[in-house]
């Protein structure tokens, strides 16, 4: 099974090339410049470079040997940082003063971790200080202490959260929430950031410790003893929200809870299982919009796959994985396309309720990448 999942690979890594890099050197009515050829998630409207997309982009990159993209699709990130003092979502200029989950210090590691580079390292590190001091102060910052997406246009701090559907039922309030999946970002990325440091210069700000402590203790608001989950909180009214969200899974990504919480947290991703992998809301979340069950999203397929091998319940990162690799295989070879969204129940690219779905290939193929490499299919 594993070799047919293998055989994807060449014609992924020719398409990119053949059609998915880009050029901007000269800022046109709809792009900002960058430096560098970059690798778009799609055509069309997709036709950017995307700070979402590109962690999961990269992870492909690189795997696939294609380091200098990789490189550059970071560099011109943090191009975008020098330019605009934070990293966009996107050189787009319609959603370039929007922004998206924090995952700048995961691609300057995996690239220092490909090519071993420390002078490269040195370089990109104080962007990458500036990008958590900007998620870690005002107006981010809670009276709980822990984080919050925000800006001062509601209807923006969707979109850093990447869900910025229309229907949307995660927030119906953003910046009333302390997001378990953002926060559990926050807690991580303080580690990698203080790790990177002590790699470059020898040693790291003791202070990215204790702000991982902070968050790794103040999780627990988002716990729910009942319903054994984590769930966004509500800091406002003081309650969880209530709906159940595969970002729920996301401190096993994070690696910051112990054996026996993850052991409770597991118990919960039968709730969120279809024939074709694991969806992004529990089953009781079935609305009309995206982010909700039966529909499927490649990043959070991955977070939560590597979050189970971490914490070593293989039999469960096999079984989603392998299930999630056949649909996206078996789609592929009828429509010669990966896809934005998945419907887990029928295994199809055709959603539910006329919801629309694009072909893309970046994301969509990092992650079937990196779950072959996760899952010790290489």
């Amino acid at each position: 099974m594993s070799l047919n999942f293998h055989s994807l690979i060449p014609e992924i890594q020719k398409r990119i090339k053949d059609e998915f890099i880009r050029e901007t050197k000269t800022e046109t009515p709809e792009l900002l410049a960058l430096p560098y050829p970059y690798v778009v998630p799609g055509k069309g409207i997709r036709e950017a470079l995307y700070y979402w997309d590109t962690f999961f982009i990269n992870i492909g990159l690189i795997k696939m040997k294609m380091i200098d993209y990789a490189r550059h699709n970071v560099e011109n990130l943090i191009f975008l940082a020098r330019k605009l003092d934070f990293v966009p979502a996107s050189n787009h200029k319609n959603i370039a003063t929007n922004f998206q989950p924090p995952l700048l210090p995961w691609m300057v590691r995996d690239i220092y971790r490909a090519t071993g580079d420390k002078e490269w390292l040195r370089r990109m590190l104080p962007d990458v200080v500036k990008e958590y001091q900007y998620w870690t102060a005002k107006p981010h910052t809670t009276p709980t202490g822990l984080f919050r997406y925000y800006t001062d246009d509601k209807t923006k701090s969707e979109t850093e959260s990447t869900d910025n559907d229309t229907q949307l039922i995660r927030f119906n309030e953003p910046q009333n929430f302390n997001p378990v999946d953002l926060n559990a970002l926050l807690y991580r990325n303080a580690l990698i950031i203080y790790d990177l440091q002590v790699e470059a210069e020898g040693q790291g700000d003791n202070n990215l410790i204790k702000k991982s402590q902070q968050i790794e203790k103040l999780i627990d608001m988002c716990w729910n003893d009942k319903k054994e989950f984590y769930f966004d909180n509500d800091f406002i009214n003081k309650k969880s929200s209530d709906h159940k969200t595969i970002a729920g899974f996301m401190p096993l990504f994070a690696e910051m809870i112990n054996s026996d919480r993850a052991g409770v947290l597991v118990n919960q991703i039968g709730q969120f299982l279809g024939d074709g992998g694991i969806c992004v809301a529990a089953k009781e979340n079935n609305h009309n919009g995206s982010w909700h069950f039966p529909l499927s999203y490649a990043p959070y397929t991955y977070f939560t796959v590597k979050g189970l091998c971490d914490y070593e319940f293989m039999e469960d990162a096999a079984d989603i994985g392998s299930n999630w690799l056949s649909m996206v295989y078996d789609i592929y070879e009828k429509t010669g396309e990966m896809w934005e969204w998945y419907n887990v129940d029928n295994k199809s690219e055709k959603l539910p309720n006329n919801i629309p779905n694009n072909p893309v290939l970046g994301g969509t193929a990092g992650t079937y990448i990196a779950l072959l490499n996760t899952l010790g299919l290489e």
